[in-house]
């Protein structure tokens, strides 16, 4: 009764207020991106205007239906959820404004309230359908990958992406129960802890990214159980910074662990790069990160220039500071995150992630140049050496063997010095 009495003296003035509706789409730039000109907008005001007034005389569970459907419709179109709700708060005010000209404005006042926080409930959750469903499926593509990475990067990641998913899963059918634990497993944080022992300022971060996880989700089901979708929808977005948080939590422990392992490898001691025998166990490790991550490899053989000569001329003493100081060259030119091995003799091998073959070349061309610019004095004479590249590539689809590229670098070293030496191939 009071929705047809609503439609009945909103329809009095309801053209004037879906003209000032759409006086607003076009004057506002955010709005008019959506629309390709004057017809669409007339076109979606006119089915806008029929949708509402239909909607005025449903039942509460048929203008749930509705509108969720409708928030799903528009997440799917791309309109963003903020400027649906611009649009529609325009419309409110427009038709609350008509209705209060009205004798008996007081009872269907809080009728058009009720009505309207129904529509933004409800659309607010037909948005957060959308996007639990795209954010599941980016879950399922991340394990689908995830698990061609080594056991520790496996672990640490896909405990967390799971409980991620089963977070998602037990919002999007509105139960607190079909949730995991909102904290992290024991098994996990004993894990995290060994990793970053040796650093308590890591460990307390990551566990204060896990403490956010746990608040956020929290947040998210009290708004949830309350049926409070407008909240919710915010909250859910604060929550999906979980995916971030995920892979911060996961780099961090991963790159504990692995500084944790470089201290344990045995490290050459007058170049102090790598040694040899540390080259499988790392090789085979940063192999799997790579094909699970889908990104490149870059290897760089080095060969220091007719350095048996140095020895034979000057002495070891002399050959130990060219050793010396083109590996802390080479140390210097690249990051944190790659390695420099010490093959042998006056042989290295350097591995540079995520660097693709043209980056590693420059990034060799600059070494080639700094290493030509030591100055040494031998014999109290002025002196220099040179040094050979060599550059190959492990990227897509993945196919060779590390030993396969690292001798393909080797080659093209050897390229280098048939070419003349003091060069990058």
């Amino acid at each position: 009764m009071l929705g047809t009495k609503l439609k009945k003296y909103a329809e009095i003035d309801l053209d004037a207020v879906f003209e000032k509706f759409y006086k607003s789409m076009l004057s506002n730039a955010d709005f008019s991106a959506f629309f390709t000109g004057e017809d669409q907008i007339r076109s979606l005001i006119s089915r806008q205007k029929k949708f509402l007034l239909e909607s005025v005389e449903l039942s509460d569970e048929e203008i749930k239906r509705r509108y969720i459907a409708l928030g799903e419709m528009h997440y799917e179109i791309k309109i963003p959820y903020i400027d649906y709700m611009a649009g529609m708060l325009i419309l409110e005010r427009g038709i609350i404004h008509s209705i209060t000209t009205h004798s008996d404005f007081k009872e269907l006042l809080d009728f058009s309230f009720h009505f309207f926080q129904q529509i933004r409930a409800f659309t607010a959750k037909g948005y957060l359908n959308k996007m639990l469903d795209d954010d599941i499926s980016d879950i399922d593509h991340y394990l689908s990958h995830v698990q061609r990475a080594t056991e520790i990067d496996t672990l640490l990641a896909t405990e967390r992406v799971i409980w991620l998913k089963n977070v998602l899963f037990a919002i999007k059918v509105e139960n607190r129960g079909a949730a995991p634990a909102l904290h992290m497993s024991e098994d996990i944080i004993k894990s995290i802890s060994h990793a970053t022992k040796a650093d308590p300022a890591l460990e307390n971060y990551t566990r204060e990214i896990s403490s956010r996880m746990e608040m956020n989700a929290r947040n998210v089901f009290f708004f949830l159980e309350k049926g409070s979708y407008e909240e919710v929808l915010p909250l859910y977005r604060e929550l999906m910074s979980i995916y971030k948080l995920t892979l911060m939590l996961t780099s961090v422990v991963t790159f504990a662990s692995t500084s944790a392992l470089m201290h344990e490898l045995s490290k050459d001691s007058l170049t102090s790069l790598l040694t040899r025998q540390t080259y499988d166990t790392i090789m085979s490790r940063e192999i799997s990160i790579a094909t699970a991550g889908q990104y490149e490899l870059s290897f760089i053989m080095v060969d220091i220039d007719f350095f048996k000569n140095v020895n034979d001329e000057h002495g070891h003493a002399a050959g130990d500071e060219v050793l010396t100081k083109v590996a802390k060259t080479i140390l210097e030119s690249i990051r944190a995150t790659d390695y420099a091995f010490r093959m042998g003799g006056e042989e290295f091998l350097l591995l540079l992630k995520g660097a693709s073959l043209s980056v590693a070349a420059a990034q060799a061309e600059i070494m080639r140049k700094e290493v030509e610019n030591l100055q040494f004095e031998f014999d109290g004479r002025p002196a220099s050496v040179t040094a050979s590249f060599g550059v190959a590539t492990f990227s897509q689809p993945f196919k060779m063997l590390y030993s396969d590229m690292v001798e393909l670098a080797d080659k093209k070293l050897y390229l280098s010095k048939e070419k003349g030496r003091n060069q990058v191939n």
